[in-house]
C-alpha cells in the first residue's frame, strides 16, 4: 500500500469530526456519480458537504486528489468486507473440490462486480479522474483482498493447496478480477454480466493451478485477517436547485475556458 494512502487512513477520524469527514466523501461520491470528473471542484464538494475549507484540508491535505484517493480506497475496503461476508456462506462440511473452488471464485468476483454494478457511474468517473492525474497506480492496492483470499484458500482447501503456490494464486486471482473490472470502467460498451462470467471462469482455473498433485499437510501460512470499516459511500443526495447551481458553475467555467 502506498504511503500516501496510509497517511490518509491515519487522518480519518474515529470519533470527533467523523460526521464531517463522511459528509465530504458522500458529497464527492454524489458529484462523481452525476458530473464528469474533470468538472468537479472543491467548491462543489464543499457546497454539498456543508463544511469549511479548513475542515476539509484537515482530513484531505491534497484537496481533490486526496478526496478521490480516499474514496477509491473506501471502495476497495468495502470489497474486502463484501468478500468476507460472501465466503461466510460456504458450507464447511462440503469438502468437495469443485464446490469449494466454485464458491471461492464466486465470492471474490461478487465482491468486486456487485459493488461495481451498484456504483458504476461513481467508480467510472472516479477512475477517469485518478487516471488523468496519474494516481491509478497509487490508488489500486490489492494486498488486503489478496490476504483475505489466501486465508480462505488455506481454510477451505487445506492440504490440497500448495504453500509455495498460495501467494501466486491469491495475487493472480485478485489481479485478474480487478483488471477485468477495470475494463468495465474504461469501456462502457462491455457487458458487465459477460465480464463477471469471464472473471469467474478465469479465477476457477487459476485456483486449480495451485493445487497439489498429491495430498499432504499444508503447514502454517503467514496471512492475517483484515477487518475494514464496513461503510460503503454511495453519494449524498443533491437537491434539484443545488444541482442546477453546480451545473451553472460548470457551464460558466467552460465558457471562460
Amino acid at each position: 500500500m502506498d504511503e500516501r494512502i496510509r497517511t490518509l487512513r491515519a487522518l480519518e477520524p474515529k470519533n470527533s469530526g467523523r460526521g464531517s469527514y463522511l459528509a465530504i466523501l458522500e458529497a464527492a461520491a454524489g458529484l462523481f456519480g452525476q458530473f464528469p470528473a474533470r468538472d468537479i471542484t472543491l467548491r462543489d464538494i464543499l457546497s454539498i458537504a456543508g463544511v469549511s475549507n479548513q475542515t476539509l484540508y484537515n482530513y484531505f491535505p491534497g484537496g481533490r486528489d486526496d478526496i478521490a484517493l480516499s474514496l477509491f480506497d473506501r471502495f476497495q475496503r468495502t470489497m474486502v468486507e463484501d468478500f468476507n461476508e460472501n465466503i461466510s456462506s460456504i458450507n464447511p462440511k462440503n469438502k468437495e473440490e469443485d464446490y469449494v473452488i466454485s464458491h471461492l471464485s464466486a465470492s471474490l468476483v461478487r465482491a468486486v462486480f456487485v459493488f461495481l454494478r451498484q456504483s458504476y457511474a461513481v467508480q467510472s468517473n472516479l477512475y477517469e479522474y485518478l487516471k488523468a492525474h496519474n494516481l491509478v497506480g497509487m490508488a489500486t492496492h490489492i494486498g488486503e483482498l489478496e490476504e483475505a483470499v489466501a486465508r480462505e484458500l488455506v481454510a477451505h482447501l487445506g492440504g490440497r493447496m500448495s504453500k509455495a503456490e498460495l501467494p501466486r494464486v491469491s495475487r493472480l486471482s485478485v489481479s485478474v478480477v480487478r483488471s477485468i473490472a477495470d475494463q468495465a470502467l474504461m469501456n462502457e460498451d462491455f457487458d458487465l454480466g459477460v465480464l463477471e462470467s469471464n472473471a469467474r471462469m478465469l479465477t476457477r482455473s487459476l485456483i486449480r493451478t495451485g493445487l497439489k498433485k498429491q495430498e499432504g499437510p499444508s503447514g502454517a501460512h503467514e496471512f492475517h485477517a483484515y477487518t475494514p470499516a464496513p461503510i460503503a459511500i454511495v453519494g449524498a443526495p443533491i437537491s434539484p436547485a443545488k444541482r442546477q447551481g453546480i451545473l451553472d458553475r460548470i457551464l460558466k467555467r467552460k465558457g471562460r475556458g
